[in-house]
């Protein structure tokens, strides 16, 4: 595969240029999706309060960086709750017919031990996306298997064939920083993993696995990496893609491929820094490129990434020339 090219200034998007009330001090973490001629995307915003939102832009497909607000935010903190109080995150977008969309979440709830706060919802729509409420049954993914008993997050879905299949963010237990490592969690740390689940409805979930599909490699790479997270896949004629988040100290992007979607084998590494690399010093994206979003058009692979600080600095944007690709699937 080529590599990814990075236009010299390569921010698209800033914290409070297209949702200030919601987006001042984050935007990030987008999911993007082709409607006809435009490009939708959700992303992650907070406001100057810490609390989060998911928000929309959208964009046309021939300047795909021309974007603009969609009315408010699509959903926001549940503040009588306690897994939503300080809002949602990580949002994936699926059209599932004109009318039916759904929308999954990572909330953020409070939590007093110290672990991460996170638990994957959905919300619904009925009308195309227009008005959104959030689904009575949450978590939507239970907290049942080792690999993901402390918690869930960002997801990515392929609906196949009226099939759902859904590839998710799994933290399956804390443990002992190992000695001589640096990590970025202190000197306890989570294992964080790729686990897998089918649905008939977008809605009721089964995990037919015992297993994650994607483990963090631990010392078998460096830095010692102890988290595998946020999948970004896209189908292809031979076979699967999955980008991914891998952390040691930093965020870095890393792919693997599958005949299956459940087998899945890393590609070559690119080094340390990963396939999307890190931008120069000064950049917004100068500590870390994380969480892509891509999508297949004009055939090119377009990729909207998030820069530091998780979206504090805002969203970038990189491309590079397609293999023959599955245009419907690419864009979900």
């Amino acid at each position: 595969m080529k590599y990814w090219r990075i236009p010299p200034s390569p921010r698209v998007v800033s914290p409070g240029l297209l949702h200030p009330q919601h987006d001042q001090s984050r935007a990030g973490a987008a999911h993007v999706v082709r409607l006809g001629d435009r490009y939708r995307m959700a992303y992650w915003g907070s406001d100057s309060d810490g609390l989060n939102y998911i928000l929309q832009a959208e964009s046309s497909v021939v300047e795909p960086n021309s974007w603009q607000p969609v009315g408010s935010f699509m959903i926001g903190p549940q503040t009588d709750t306690g897994h939503n109080c300080r809002g949602p995150s990580f949002p994936f977008l699926l059209p599932v017919t004109a009318d039916r969309w759904l929308l999954y979440f990572t909330a953020w709830g409070r939590r007093a031990d110290g672990k991460l706060p996170n638990t994957t919802g959905v919300a619904t729509s009925d009308d195309g996306g227009e008005s959104w409420r959030y689904h009575s049954e949450h978590p939507v993914l239970p907290l049942d298997r080792p690999y993901d008993a402390e918690g869930t997050g960002s997801v990515w879905i392929l609906h196949e064939n009226g099939h759902f299949r859904m590839y998710y963010t799994a933290i399956g237990r804390y443990f002992p920083r190992p000695a001589g490592v640096d990590t970025g969690h202190g000197d306890t740390i989570p294992e964080i993993g790729i686990a897998y689940a089918e649905s008939k409805d977008g809605i009721h979930w089964e995990k037919p696995l015992a297993h994650l599909v994607v483990s963090p490699r631990g010392s078998g790479v460096t830095p010692y990496e102890y988290i595998c997270s946020k999948p970004c896949i896209i189908k292809q004629s031979d076979g699967y893609i999955m980008w991914l988040n891998t952390f040691g100290t930093a965020y870095r992007v890393h792919r693997l491929t599958s005949q299956d979607g459940i087998t899945w084998q890393w590609a070559e590494r690119c080094g340390p820094d990963g396939e999307l690399g890190v931008g120069e010093h000064g950049d917004f994206d100068d500590h870390q490129r994380s969480y892509p979003t891509v999508v297949c058009a004009e055939g090119e692979l377009r990729c909207w990434f998030t820069g530091n600080q998780f979206g504090a600095t805002g969203m970038g944007y990189a491309v590079t020339p397609a293999w023959p690709p599955d245009e419907e699937n690419a864009a979900r």
